[in-house]
């Protein structure tokens, strides 16, 4: 018969069974998704804590190891302290005072980006001679022979000392300490020697190149002011001969000046004269050095703000462009942004200084216009006071523009004194606060910051491998867990047994559940008949009591158990429960389904000749395959010799025939039956039976193997009992909250609290009455004479 026809009758019969536990939409709907909380996250973290001691230990050794081999780097440092410029002697006094009161346009940055320039590590290389030493060029060593450096061409010498350059930069950091004006000047490297004398000469070079910047400056005034008082000189001379002169030809020995209107206005005029001589020379000599001066060095320029921070932004953007044009070339974007920002602020700065210079010309050009007009009131005056007095008025003409030369020319005369003995001072507004000195520890590596970093690393990347390891786990671990993803209820917890207790059962125990004649080899007894008081067997115990009290009419009489892949221990359970069945006095049949891989007679130590498979096919009589054995009141029917098509045997009508027996000759019928995804014959045998219970492995089966297997069953409308999950340790931190009773809390067992292990143990009969370990030890297995 086609097994379709078989599920369609049995799925009728099973959707009329009151018994019937749980339909496929209520299931559906009790699917819920479950929140971690922080006990949760605490059990997950406790259950993976090797995962991450080992991830902690490995990272802290590596850093170890890392950090013992690393070359120490030693730490040169120089801390300079950068005072402002003081005026030069250009400025007046209220441009003084507000220099004194720090209006500097030059700032702490400006001064470490020329500590940072090209130029200046170039002179520091040149004055150490470190492109010939090895600790420092390392491979860039300049070759000597015979005590001469050689250097193969022009291009390759730019080359390696650009190299030099950037060495020397990458091991040099230059900061502002604080909110000071000190600089601090930090260089690296494995010899500290080294280290404090590279830094000692940077500060030195920066010294030097300060003074010699203000002494370039100071003599290009005073080399100015020399040539205007060199003509100076040689007009005040030709007055004074004039005066002179005019004296004598005109036989003037002395005049008596008349108190009238004309002689004063000529005496104011004259003074108006002289004044506005000077200040035109005065405007002239600013004009003329503000024609050939310097713009970045000339103090003419200084006072205007707007030149001073474009000035300031050519520095800055020069440094950029330097360093960006080094690291990248030419040809970076960025390199030709800066370059075209540049060339902006420099047009825009030649803009105004070519403003400032006709300011200049303007205020020059003014003053010559007020001398002209002063000079021609003058002569309009003398020509009337000549009626006067001509000789005495021309005479005193001639000795004031001789004194007015005198004055100018001893006045310039002073200001150039005062620039050569402040050139000749060497001033410097930098001073170093603290040299450098050889240092005696390494700055790096630093040991114990490494591993304290080392140590918290590992800690969180620990966590944080245990929370990915954590959310890669398919597998199904705890019953709150697997109710979630199947919308199954647990009816059992089966703990795990350890190789410990096995191995105590092997030595300590020598009953055996063996039909006679067998072989008198030990194997390893189910453990609900060899220690029926341990905390497992307990286990097993509250498994049955969950199914017989699941259907509310009466227990269930055919059970079946399964799994969704193998070694999920279905075949481990159906054996244990039926033994407690059994133990319950209740007369069960076992019957092993598995037509594929049967496991049921090498855990009862059987060695059956026929078996289910011989009775499907016609082949042997029902009675004669079905064996008893040492547990009384438990029967078993071996699944025989393997057939070539077991799922056409299971589902045929032999095997309903053979259930409708079953169920009048035994209380329970527990039925085990291959994985449901390897396999299509226990879901043929669930529409079959009363109750299907579905086997799982913690840690083992998979959440969509559990699923697949759940949707394969509720397809054929099987009557799902539940989930028993199995192989579980109790004490893993996933069940520290769970099932204490079953065995362990905290590590603690508490089973055996209600055990006496010493007491003296009676034997199930089937009559009830006890027996010793040593008759139930030596009764036979015999075939039941009622099926």
């Amino acid at each position: 018969m086609a097994s379709g026809k078989i599920l369609g009758q049995t799925s009728e019969l099973t959707a009329q069974d009151p018994r019937r536990m749980v339909n496929l939409q209520q299931m559906q709907a009790l699917s819920t998704s479950a929140e971690l909380g922080l006990g949760d996250y605490w059990r997950i973290l406790l259950k993976r804590k090797w995962t991450i001691i080992t991830f902690v230990v490995v990272v802290f050794t590596a850093a170890l190891i890392v950090s013992w081999r690393m070359t120490p780097i030693y730490d040169g440092i120089v801390r300079i302290n950068w005072s402002r410029q003081m005026p030069n002697f250009f400025k007046d006094d209220q441009s003084q005072g507000a220099v004194e009161n720090g209006d500097d346009p030059l700032s702490l940055e400006t001064q470490i980006r020329i500590l940072q320039s090209d130029f200046l590590a170039l002179q520091v290389i040149h004055d150490l001679g470190l492109d010939k030493q090895p600790d420092f060029a390392g491979k860039y060593t300049a070759r000597t022979s015979g005590g001469l450096t050689i250097y193969d061409s022009p291009r390759q010498q730019l080359e390696r000392e650009d190299r030099l350059i950037k060495l020397l930069h990458a091991n040099t950091r230059i900061q502002q300490v604080g909110n000071t004006s000190l600089i601090e000047i930090r260089y690296s490297s494995p010899n500290p020697q080294l280290a404090a004398q590279i830094s000692n000469a940077i500060a030195n070079a920066y010294i030097e190149q300060n003074i010699k910047a203000k002494f370039d400056s100071t003599m290009q005034a005073a080399n100015l002011l020399s040539k205007q008082l060199a003509d100076l000189q040689i007009k005040m001379e030709t007055s004074e001969a004039k005066a002179v002169e005019y004296q004598k030809e005109h036989n003037i020995i002395g005049t008596d000046d008349k108190t009238n209107l004309t002689t004063e206005k000529l005496d104011e005029l004259s003074k108006e004269l002289i004044d506005a001589q000077a200040d035109r020379i005065r405007k002239d000599s600013i004009y003329q050095m503000a024609k050939g001066a310097d713009t970045n060095g000339s103090s003419i320029f200084s006072q205007n703000a707007t030149l001073t921070n474009l000035r300031q932004q050519q520095t800055d953007l020069q440094a950029q462009y330097a360093q960006l044009s080094t690291q990248f070339g030419p040809s970076y974007p960025a390199v030709i942004q800066l370059q075209n920002r540049l060339k902006q602020v420099n047009k825009s700065y030649q803009e105004e200084t070519e403003n400032q210079v006709r300011a200049l010309q303007n205020d020059y050009e003014g003053a010559v216009t007020r001398e002209q007009m002063i000079q021609n009131a003058l002569n309009q005056q003398t020509i009337e006071a000549n009626k006067l007095n001509v000789d005495a008025i021309e005479l005193k003409i001639l000795q004031q523009e001789a004194n007015s030369n005198r004055t100018l020319y001893d006045g310039l005369l002073t200001q150039l004194k005062e620039a050569s003995l402040q050139a000749g001072l060497n001033s410097s507004n930098i001073r170093i606060v603290d040299p450098a000195r050889t240092p005696l520890h390494p700055a790096r590596p630093n040991i114990l910051l490494n591993l304290e970093f080392a140590l918290l690393l590992g800690l969180v990347g620990g966590v944080a491998v245990v929370f990915v390891l954590e959310g890669l786990d398919m597998t199904v671990r705890t019953p709150d867990q697997i109710e979630s993803i199947s919308a199954l209820p647990t009816v059992g917890v089966i703990p795990f047994r350890s190789l410990q207790e096995e191995s105590a059962q092997r030595s300590g125990i020598s009953r055996t559940l063996k039909p006679a004649p067998v072989s008198t080899t030990l194997s390893m007894l189910p453990i609900t008949y060899a220690d029926p008081q341990s905390e497992i067997s307990e286990a097993y115990r509250a498994l049955r009591t969950s199914l017989l009290l699941s259907s509310p009419g009466r227990p269930p009489q055919t059970i079946l158990f399964t799994s969704a892949l193998p070694q999920d221990g279905k075949t481990t359970t159906s054996v244990n429960f039926a033994i407690v069945m059994a133990q319950q006095g209740k007369r069960v049949l076992l019957v092993d389904c598995d037509l594929r891989r049967p496991t049921v007679s090498k855990i009862l130590s059987l060695r059956p000749a026929i078996g289910l498979s011989n009775v499907l096919s016609g082949g042997a009589k029902p009675q004669d395959a079905v064996l008893a054995t040492m547990q009384a009141n438990l029967f078993v029917m071996p699944a025989g010799p393997l057939p070539p098509h077991p799922a056409e045997l299971l589902s045929s009508n032999l095997m309903q025939n053979l259930l409708l027996q079953w169920r009048e000759e035994y209380d329970h019928v527990i039925i085990d039956s291959p994985p449901v995804l390897s396999a299509t014959d226990g879901v043929l045998l669930s529409a079959q039976v009363d109750l299907t219970v579905l086997v799982v492995r913690a840690n083992k089966t998979t959440t969509p193997a559990l699923r697949r297997a759940r949707d394969l069953l509720l397809n054929v409308n099987a009557t799902l009992g539940g989930v028993v999950v199995n192989a579980v340790d109790m004490s893993s931190p996933d069940y520290y909250y769970y099932y204490s009773g079953y065995g362990y809390k905290y590590g603690r067992k508490y089973g055996a609290y209600y055990a006496d292990k010493d007491a003296p143990k009676l034997n199930s009969t089937s009559n009830g009455v006890g027996a010793s370990e040593t008759d139930e030890a030596e009764k036979p297995a015999t075939r039941s004479s009622g099926s």
